[in-house]
C-alpha cells in the first residue's frame, strides 16, 4: 500500500489531487490513499468561511465538489485543520463527507485496508492547541472554539491499541520553523 500525506491547501482540492497525480507520475506509483492533516478547505457554504480563508483562496472548490456530490479520485482520509467548518463537520454524522472522503473526527481512528499486508489503523487529532480549552471536554466547545483539540480527545486516542500512522494538524513540541508567522527559528 502507498500511502501520500498532505496538507494545508485552503480549499484547493482540484490542485491537491493534481499533486497526488504528479506525484505518483514521477514514481511510477498509484497510491492507494492519502491521508490529509488539516486545513483541506471543508466549506460547504462559502458565506461561513473565516477570516483566514478569506485571506487565502477563499471557500476553494469544496462547495462546488459538495454541491455535486463528487467523490474523491483516491480514498481520502482527512482530520480538520484550524480552518474548516468545524459546525457543519460536528454535525455531519456520517464519517463520509463525499464518496470516497472520509473525516476522522479527533480522538479516533479508521482502519484502512491493505491489499496484501491486512489493515492500517489511523489516529487522528486535528485543529490547533488553544491553553484556553485544552481542558475543556471536547463536546463543550461553541463556534470557533472547536477549532482546538482537547485533552479528552488525546486521552481516547492514546487508550487506543494498535495505532500505526498519527495524524496531527499542528507540529509535535520541539518543531523549529525556518519560516512562521511569529518569526525566523519559531519552536513550537
Amino acid at each position: 500500500m502507498f500511502i501520500c500525506a498532505a496538507g494545508d491547501i485552503h480549499g484547493a482540492m482540484d490542485r491537491l489531487y493534481q499533486d497526488v497525480f504528479a506525484f505518483e507520475a514521477s514514481l511510477g506509483v498509484r497510491f492507494d490513499h492519502v491521508l490529509h492533516v488539516g486545513d483541506f478547505g471543508i466549506w460547504p457554504d462559502p458565506s461561513r468561511i473565516d477570516k483566514a480563508t478569506r485571506h487565502h483562496d477563499g471557500a476553494g472548490d469544496f462547495p462546488a465538489w459538495f454541491r455535486e456530490n463528487r467523490g474523491a479520485p483516491r480514498p481520502t482520509v482527512f482530520i480538520k485543520g484550524n480552518h474548516e467548518d468545524f459546525v457543519w463537520l460536528d454535525a455531519h454524522h456520517d464519517a463520509e463527507v463525499l464518496p470516497g472522503l472520509t473525516y476522522l473526527r479527533n480522538g479516533c481512528t479508521v482502519d484502512i485496508q491493505d491489499q496484501g499486508a491486512g489493515s492500517i489503523r489511523v489516529g487522528g487529532v486535528g485543529g490547533c492547541y488553544g491553553p484556553s480549552d485544552y481542558l475543556r471536554r471536547s463536546d463543550r466547545l461553541q463556534g470557533y472554539a472547536r477549532r482546538h483539540y482537547t485533552s479528552d480527545e488525546i486521552k481516547r486516542l492514546a487508550g487506543v491499541g494498535g495505532v500505526d500512522i498519527v495524524l496531527t494538524h499542528d507540529a509535535p513540541a520541539g518543531v523549529r520553523f525556518e519560516r512562521h508567522r511569529r518569526g525566523a527559528g519559531y519552536i513550537s
